[in-house]
């Protein structure tokens, strides 16, 4: 790992745990189905932020390869495009 250092790492890990924490909160506490867009919209929000923190932190992108880092980032943004996708379709079925 470049620049970071345990402590970097620890930040890193509890900001991952409270992410983990209000993903979990959000889940349990929405039980209304209007809602489960926007619960959808959050919960990708922070599964991609919990992967930004992993590649620049954990992977030690925060100061390597631009590109490396561009392409690891864009994964999973790009699942949770896809996911965010299926659930629109999802909640909007054709009427024909």
């Amino acid at each position: 790992m470049n620049g970071g250092g345990p402590k970097q790492l620890k930040k890193t890990w509890i900001w991952l745990v409270a992410m983990v924490g209000a993903g979990m909160l959000l889940v349990r506490e929405v039980s209304d189905p209007a809602l489960s867009l926007a619960l959808a919209a959050a919960l990708l929000t922070i599964a991609v932020l919990k992967a930004r923190l992993v590649v620049l932190d954990f992977l030690g992108l925060r100061f390597g390869s631009r590109h490396l880092r561009i392409a690891l980032l864009a994964w999973p943004i790009f699942f949770a495009l896809a996911a965010a996708a299926k659930t629109l379709i999802a909640a909007f079925p054709s009427g024909g």
